[in-house]
């Protein structure tokens, strides 16, 4: 896991600014681990990791609002964070080609399930059923959805993210899908939108 800086510093405004930044400190070139994503800032994460579930609440809201005009946002979670990661990711694969608001209810119920409830999954059908009775999902649609080309191919880009989760941890902020956000340098949601900003042009 990357050390985050608080949520509390992040949403701090200090009136730092960011005259130029530097590879290596404040941000790293993905290199092999890039992935195609032109114009767009990927976030990725589980729902199994802590620091994701701060970064949705405090950060990403802001964050994607004061994105540039045309630049998109979208966020990749992978399926190899343990424990039933695969499960849990195919689930809200299946509720986001069913509709935004099935994805985003299934991906902030196994967040507060795990986190604010501290509660644990018994096997990968309990973390399976939880999600679709989340979303209300019935079982004969996961079943005829969990296997399509479209879940699949949404899945396997999701998990583009996992060779960049090996660098510094998750939750992970990508720009172009080439340079990866060094947060714990990151001092004001205005340093953030800047660092952002100037990647965007590379």
């Amino acid at each position: 896991m990357i050390k985050l800086l608080s949520t509390a510093a992040i949403l701090l405004s200090f009136g730092a600014s960011a005259a130029s930044f530097t590879q290596g400190e404040h941000y790293v070139d993905l290199g092999e681990a890039a992935f195609n994503a032109p114009n767009q800032v990927t976030k990725v994460y589980s729902v199994n990791c802590p620091f994701c579930y701060k970064y949705e609440k405090a950060v990403i809201p802001g964050f994607v609002k004061n994105l540039p005009d045309g630049v998109s946002f979208d966020s990749y979670h992978i399926t190899t964070k343990p424990p039933f990661g695969k499960e849990k990711a195919t689930v809200i694969a299946v509720a986001k080609v069913l509709g935004d608001k099935q994805y985003k209810t299934a991906k902030m119920a196994y967040y507060k399930h795990i986190h604010d409830d501290k509660k644990k999954f018994s096997s990968a059908e309990d973390a399976i059923s939880f999600g679709l009775k989340a979303a209300k999902i019935d079982s004969v649609t996961f079943s005829a959805h969990k296997d399509t080309s479209e879940v699949k191919a949404l899945l396997t880009q999701w998990d583009q993210g996992v060779a960049v989760a090996k660098v510094r941890g998750i939750p992970a902020i990508v720009v172009n899908g080439k340079y990866l956000i060094n947060t714990k340098t990151i001092t004001s949601m205005t340093m953030l939108d800047e660092l952002t900003a100037e990647l965007l042009e590379k």
